[in-house]
C-alpha cells in the first residue's frame, strides 16, 4: 500500500511591491511592478498570467538573448515602467529601457537610456508612439521614438528630476507636462523644444494630474501633499481656474463622467467627489481603515482602484445616478503583498473560508471556491497575531491587547462579510500570541499572552436575538515563566494544553483552573502542542528539533521524532494517522505514527513556515503560510500516486512479455534491444549482442549502437558496467566500451558519458582484464613455441 503523499496544487505570493501600476484600458489586467519583474495580473482571478523582466526575457525569449549577448547586462531591478495598448516599457537600474510587446509577451526593444543615473519615471504618448523619460541625477528628460531607434530631443529647462510625467490627453497636442523638484508643473513642446508654460502653485510633491476638455478649452486639476486641489486653465498661458483647499493630503486625482465630476483620493483613505461646476464637495469613503497611495480610474468599466500603502488593491463600481450622484460599491479585493503570514484558520460552511493574519492590523478572509477573492478585515489598531474559528464565529487577537469576536454572515449567493459582535479591550496586559475555540460548537475559548498568562472564557447567546453574543472570564491562570506560543483544547473540551518557551507544556482542566500535568523532557522552547484526534496522546513540537507525543494517562513521552532545525508548526492528518510538522528552514515532512518514518519531505517554502490550516471537513488539503510570504494550497495525490505506479507497473510488464517474446522468436532484435536498455535488462542486452557477434556481424552490432540517442548510450554503459564485472562477459563489454568511446575525444557530447564517473568505474576492471588476456597471450606464445620445438 503506497504512503500517504501531498503536492502544492496551488501558490499565492507577492506581485506587488510598491511603486509603479498600471490598468490596462478594459479593466481586465493590472500591470504591478514587483523588484526586478513587472507582473500582469488577472483582475477576476488574482492570479499572476505572466512576468515581464530581464531574467524572464532571457530564459523565454531567444530573440531577446540574441540581442543581449552585445550589452553588458545587469540582472537589476525594475525602477519604473509604463503601459500603453500595445506595449510594455521598462526602465532598469542598470540603465537599460525594454521594450515588450503584450500581445505576443516578446522583448522587441532593448537600448540604453542615456541618463546620468537610474531613470525614475517613464511615460507613453496617447498613441503609444513615442517614450519620455527623466533621469534622477541629469535633470534632462527625454523622448524617444523607439519605432525608429532615435532620440527626438532632450528637454533640460527644469530643475529635476520629474517624479511625474504626463503628455496630454490630445494627439494633436505635441506637449509634454513634468513636475519639478520645485513642486511647478512645466509644460513643453517637443517638436518645437519651446517651454510653453509654468504653472506654480503647489508648496509640496505634486501626487496626480488629470485631464478634461471642456468647451472653453483644455483643464488641468493638480492635488498635491500639500493638500490643495488646483485647476489650471490651459491656453494661451496656463492660469489658475480654482484653489481648493481640502485639508488632506491628496495621492491621485481622476476625472469621470465625461468631466462633470472629479474623485480626489486622500492618504488618510478618504475618497472625495467634487463637482467640476459648483465644486461642491461630498465625501464617498469616510471610515476606511487604509491608507492610500494611488488612485487609479478605468473609463471603460467605470472603476474605481485605489492602492493601499500597504500593496493592497480594493476596486470599487462607480455608480452615477441621473442627479449625477456618484456611488461606490465594492467589487473586488486583491492583495498584492503579503508580509509573514503569522496563522490562519478556516470558518464557514465546508471549510470554504480562509481567515489570514499577516504582520498587519488587518487580517485577510479568502473565498477558496471563487478565485481566492479576497477581503480585507478592519478592527485592530495593531499587528493581528493569531486566529481561531467555530463554523461562523471567529476570534482575532494580537498586540493591541483587545479580543475580537466577527461572525460570517451571508448577504447572497457570491457575497459574504465579517460582521463585528464584540470588541474587548485590555483583555491581556501584553501581547496576546494565541487563541483556541472549543470544539463541536463555540461555547468558549483560551486565550494566551506573552507575559505567560492564559485566561479562559465563557462565550454565551442570547436565545432571542440570535446575533447577541457575549463572553465572559471563567478563570486566569498564571500558566508559565516565560512566553506562551501555543494553546489547544482537546477534543471533548473537558482538558486543554498550553505550550510556551519555559521548555515545557502542561495540560489543563478546561473548566477549572487546575493544573493535571507538566510535559518535561524538550531542551528548548515549545512551539506547538496538539491533542490527537482518536488517541489518548499529545504531540508537541520545539527549537530543540524535536517532535514528541506524549500520553496522557501518565504524561510520559511515548515517542521523539527528529528534524534538522526548530520546528515550528505540526498537525494531525488523516484522522490521526501521520504528522505533519513545519520548521524554521521551510521545510515540511509527513510523518507515519506507527513506523515512526518521515514519509514525505515538501520542499516549498523558502523561509520559516509559522502556520498550518488542515480542512476538518475532507482532510484532503491544507494551506501553509510563513515568513517567504507565501500561501500554498497541498493536495492529497496519494491515490494518483498509487494508480501511476499501477500503471507504470502493467506498462513495464507488457514491455517485459513483448522482450520475451521477440527474444525467444529472435526477431525485431533492434526492437528488443531498445526494450531491454529501457527495461534495464542487461542480460537481455548481453544476449542479443552475443548472437550479432557469433554471426560475426560487427557492422550490425555497430548499427545498433549508433542508432541509440544519449540517454540509451548511457544505459548501455551502465550495462556495460554490469558485464564487466565478470571475465565470461568481458569480450563483449569491452568490444561495446571500444566503440562508444571511441571517439571520445572528438565529440564533445561524449563528455556526458562519464555521468556518475563511469569511466573512472570501469577502468579498474578493463585493466584486469586486459592484464589477463596479456598472461593469456604470453601461454600461449610459450604453448606455440614449445610445439615448435618438439
Amino acid at each position: 500500500m503506497a504512503e500517504k503523499s501531498y503536492a502544492a496544487e496551488a501558490r499565492y505570493t507577492n506581485f506587488y511591491a510598491g511603486s509603479d501600476i498600471a490598468w490596462s484600458e478594459d479593466g481586465q489586467l493590472l500591470y504591478c511592478l514587483n523588484g526586478d519583474v513587472v507582473n500582469q495580473v488577472d483582475v477576476k482571478t488574482s492570479q499572476v498570467l505572466h512576468s515581464f523582466g530581464a531574467n524572464v526575457s532571457k530564459s523565454n525569449n531567444d530573440q531577446a538573448k540574441t540581442r543581449q549577448e552585445d550589452v553588458d547586462v545587469d540582472e537589476d531591478n525594475i525602477y519604473c515602467f509604463a503601459l500603453s495598448r500595445e506595449h510594455l516599457v521598462a526602465a532598469h537600474g542598470s540603465g537599460l529601457l525594454r521594450l515588450w510587446e503584450l500581445s505576443t509577451q516578446k522583448l522587441i526593444k532593448l537600448w540604453k537610456s542615456q541618463h546620468k543615473g537610474p531613470v525614475v519615471c517613464i511615460e507613453f504618448s496617447p498613441a503609444g508612439k513615442l517614450i519620455c523619460t527623466t533621469g534622477g541625477a541629469d535633470a534632462t528628460i527625454r523622448l524617444w521614438d523607439f519605432a525608429n531607434n532615435s532620440c527626438l530631443c532632450a528637454l533640460k529647462d527644469y530643475p529635476g528630476p520629474a517624479l511625474l510625467l504626463r503628455f496630454h490627453p490630445s494627439p494633436l497636442k505635441s506637449e509634454i507636462f513634468a513636475v519639478g523638484s520645485d513642486n511647478t508643473i512645466y509644460c513643453w513642446n517637443y517638436e518645437t523644444k519651446a517651454l510653453l508654460h509654468k504653472m506654480r502653485g503647489h508648496i509640496s510633491q505634486v501626487t496626480g494630474l488629470s485631464f478634461q476638455t471642456t468647451d472653453s478649452g483644455c483643464q488641468l486639476a493638480s492635488v498635491s501633499r500639500d493638500k490643495v486641489l488646483i485647476v489650471w486653465q490651459l491656453d494661451l498661458e496656463a492660469k489658475q481656474l480654482k484653489v481648493i483647499p481640502l485639508y488632506e493630503e491628496l495621492e491621485g486625482v481622476s476625472h469621470i463622467t465625461n468631466g462633470a465630476q472629479l474623485l480626489v483620493a486622500c492618504g488618510s483613505g478618504k475618497l472625495l467627489q467634487l463637482d467640476t461646476k459648483t465644486w461642491k464637495m461630498k465625501d464617498l469613503l469616510t471610515t476606511t481603515d487604509f491608507q492610500i497611495s494611488r488612485l487609479l480610474y478605468c473609463h471603460k468599466e467605470e472603476q474605481l482602484t485605489l492602492v493601499t500603502t500597504e500593496q493592497n488593491m480594493i476596486i470599487y463600481n462607480v455608480k452615477t445616478s441621473e442627479k449625477e450622484a456618484v456611488n461606490l460599491e465594492l467589487f473586488k479585493q486583491l492583495v498584492g503583498y503579503n508580509d509573514e503570514i503569522l496563522d490562519m484558520c478556516f470558518l464557514g460552511d465546508n471549510d470554504r473560508y480562509l481567515a489570514v493574519a499577516t504582520n498587519s492590523k488587518h487580517f485577510k478572509v479568502y473565498d477558496t471556491e471563487q478565485n481566492m477573492n479576497c477581503r480585507l478585515i478592519c478592527g485592530h489598531s495593531d499587528i493581528v497575531m493569531s486566529l481561531a474559528a467555530s463554523h461562523h464565529l471567529l476570534i482575532s487577537v494580537g498586540k493591541d491587547c483587545s479580543i475580537h469576536l466577527w461572525k460570517l454572515s451571508h448577504t447572497s449567493d457570491e457575497d459574504s462579510l465579517l460582521q463585528p459582535l464584540i470588541q474587548q479591550n485590555n483583555c491581556h496586559t501584553a501581547t496576546i500570541g494565541c487563541v483556541a475555540f472549543t470544539h463541536h460548537g463555540a461555547t468558549g475559548f483560551a486565550s494566551a499572552c506573552q507575559d505567560g498568562s492564559m485566561k479562559v472564557w465563557q462565550l454565551t447567546r442570547d436565545k432571542q436575538e440570535r446575533n447577541n453574543y457575549a463572553f465572559s472570564l471563567r478563570y486566569a491562570a498564571l500558566a508559565h515563566d516565560k512566553e506562551v506560543n501555543c494553546v489547544t483544547y482537546a477534543l471533548n473540551n473537558k482538558i486543554l494544553a498550553t505550550a510556551s518557551q519555559d521548555k515545557t507544556a502542561k495540560i489543563w482542566t478546561a473548566d477549572s483552573n487546575v493544573l493535571l500535568g507538566v510535559l518535561r523532557g524538550h531542551t528548548r522552547g515549545v512551539w506547538c502542542v496538539r491533542f490527537s484526534p482518536v488517541d489518548q496522546i499529545v504531540l508537541t513540537s520545539s527549537s530543540d528539533c524535536s517532535l514528541r507525543i506524549w500520553s496522557i494517562a501518565n504524561f510520559s513521552c511515548l515517542k521523539r521524532m527528529e528534524q534538522e532545525c526548530t520546528i515550528l508548526r505540526v498537525e494531525f492528518l488523516d484522522h490521526g494517522k501521520f504528522i505533519l510538522s513545519a520548521a524554521s528552514d521551510g521545510l515540511l515532512k509527513l510523518w507515519n505514527i506507527k513506523t515512526n518514518l518521515c514519509v514525505q519531505s515538501i520542499d516549498e517554502h523558502s523561509d520559516r513556515v509559522w502556520s498550518i490550516a488542515v480542512s476538518a471537513c475532507s482532510n484532503r488539503f491544507f494551506y501553509t503560510g510563513g515568513a517567504d510570504s507565501k500561501l500554498i494550497r497541498f493536495a492529497d495525490i496519494t491515490d494518483t500516486v498509487r494508480n501511476e505506479a499501477l500503471d507504470q507497473r502493467q506498462a513495464m510488464l507488457q514491455q517485459e512479455q513483448t522482450l520475451q517474446s521477440l527474444l525467444h522468436a529472435q526477431q525485431q532484435l533492434e526492437k528488443a534491444f531498445m526494450l531491454a536498455l529501457t527495461l534495464n535488462k542487461p542480460k537481455a542486452s548481453y544476449d542479443i549482442i552475443c548472437h550479432f557477434v557469433k554471426k560475426r556481424d560487427a557492422a550490425a552490432v555497430h548499427q545498433l549502437v549508433d542508432q541509440l540517442n544519449m540517454d540509451q548510450r548511457l544505459s548501455l554503459l551502465q550495462h556495460v558496467k554490469a558485464w564487466g564485472t565478470n571475465s565470461r562477459h568481458s569480450y563483449i563489454a569491452n568490444l561495446v566500451l571500444q566503440h562508444l568511446l571511441g571517439d571520445a575525444l572528438l565529440n564533445t557530447e561524449h563528455k556526458l558519458y562519464n555521468n556518475g564517473n563511469l569511466v573512472e568505474v570501469l577502468t579498474p576492471y578493463v585493466q584486469r582484464h586486459f592484464k589477463r588476456v596479456s598472461e593469456l597471450s604470453k601461454d600461449l606464445a610459450f604453448m606455440e613455441f614449445i610445439v615448435k620445438c618438439m
